[in-house]
């Protein structure tokens, strides 16, 4: 983990993640030389291939110099900070055993580094260092409207944290006043005046302008690489069926106030209990939550279900998973659902948790969309697209109703799985959704 020099002088190398990693760019330091830092108090923010991650100092000392630029990328294993413990032991300072792993209330901690840090001690790393409390793609953003930080806070998120969409309602706000700052001062004005240019035109969707250029690294290089190789290297074909979720459409409702009565206010989406129905079809029809291994010219058939959930983001697409989601309740698929995709958005999802995946399904009807061409995650075997639940004339019982309709898509991998499975699979699927109650069967 770490490199001594002479004396208290230690070297902190940007660690190996565990997952393949080759590098990381520096979003942001939070320390320079001169600064005294604590154990486990965060350095810097960093992206990966895979998440924004938040890297903790595994010495308590004085910060003797930082390595690379924001914006800058390093090697996995290339000294990111130096610090002065002074201390002549070696061992002292290093992290103590324990479970480190990640803090789901903070900022996350990379694995194996830094100890836990609990609330108050946040609080204090945040108000010590006198810098607004900001979400890394809300600092980046702000940063390149040039408006600065000190002027929105606080923010609407944990902490009074400024997220991206506190920095687009400054802007939009702004936009509507002619030539006057929100707040009056002019630093403010200046700096708006200057993002927005002469006409104030408000930015367009997630703060981007026409004519900007945007750099191709982190979590959008990732996804490149990961659609391109799906198309290259996985034959998709699809199957799809229309399915009416009037009565599932129902019980999600029950199932809410049931579990608030029960004194649990997690709230029962349509979209878990089609997971929960995903689930037990995929327990019917395996080859579908497979691997292909074309050097050992195996199909495994993978016992744990490790289902995807894909998330959009500011940064883009992210699929974290449930680990082990065919042994959870619909309570718990619902809750951990939600739990993964605000940790996505927030930028604080773990390597863990985007890895490890063995089907996904793609919610992209909370866009409004009816279908799609739905994308596998390779090298999973297969992907579901879940269309918007609509309203539409229905055939009920020889006669026109106006029933609630989804629209399932299978892309699947031929190489894995044969036409007539996979329209078995959404066949079933679509049984199970119209009458949730035969889950009950199965779950």
């Amino acid at each position: 983990m770490t490199g001594t020099r002479a004396g208290a002088i230690r070297d902190f190398a940007l660690p190996d993640l565990g997952e393949g990693l080759e590098d990381a760019e520096i979003v942001e330091w939070h320390v320079s030389a001169g600064d005294t830092v604590e154990l486990n108090q965060a350095v810097a923010s960093v992206e990966t291939a895979k998440a924004v991650v938040e890297v903790p100092s595994p010495f308590a000392g004085k910060v003797v110099e930082t390595f690379g630029a924001a914006g800058e990328t390093l090697a996995v294993g290339a000294v990111l900070i130096r610090i002065d413990t002074g201390l002549d032991d070696p061992g002292v300072g290093d992290p103590g055993v324990g479970d480190p792993g990640v803090d789901d209330a903070g900022p996350k901690l990379l694995v194996g580094y830094g100890a836990r840090a609990d609330e108050g001690t946040r609080r204090h790393r945040g108000a010590r260092n006198g810098r607004p409390l900001a979400k890394p793609p809300a600092r980046k953003l702000a940063k390149d409207l040039g408006i600065p930080l000190a002027g929105i806070g606080p923010g609407s998120g944990p902490e009074g944290a400024i997220t991206r969409e506190d920095v687009e309602r400054f802007v939009s706000r702004s936009a509507s006043v002619e030539g006057t700052a929100v707040e009056g001062t002019a630093v403010e004005e200046a700096a708006v005046g200057g993002a927005l240019g002469a006409e104030k035109t408000v930015p367009g969707f997630r703060g981007r302008r026409p004519g900007e250029v945007e750099p191709v690294r982190g979590i959008r290089k990732r996804i490149i690489a990961q659609m391109e190789r799906s198309r290259r290297d996985i034959p998709h074909a699809l199957c799809t069926r229309d399915a009416d979720v009037t009565e599932l459409w129902r019980l999600r409702e029950v199932l809410t106030a049931q579990a608030a009565s029960d004194g649990d206010p997690v709230k029962i989406t349509p979209m878990a209990i089609i997971s929960r129905a995903v689930l037990t079809a995929l327990r019917r029809f395996p080859t579908l939550n497979a691997r292909y291994d074309p050097e050992a010219g195996e199909i495994r058939l993978l016992e744990p279900i490790n289902l995807g959930i894909a998330v959009d983001t500011d940064r883009g697409l992210m699929v974290p998973n449930i680990k082990d989601a065919h042994r959870l309740t619909t309570v718990q698929i619902a809750r951990r659902t939600a739990e993964l995709a605000q940790r996505c958005r927030a930028g604080t999802a773990t390597p863990a948790d985007l890895t490890g995946g063995t089907f996904t399904v793609d919610n992209y009807g909370y866009f409004g969309t009816d279908s799609g061409d739905p994308i596998i995650n390779a090298p999973e075997a297969g992907i579901l697209g879940i269309g918007t639940i609509r309203e539409r004339p229905w055939v009920v019982d020889g006669g026109l109703a106006v029933r609630r309709v989804v629209t399932f898509t299978l892309a699947f991998d031929h190489r894995v799985c044969d036409g007539g499975e996979a329209g078995r699979f959404v066949t079933y699927l679509s049984e199970l959704c119209e009458e949730p109650a035969r889950i009950l069967l199965h779950g």
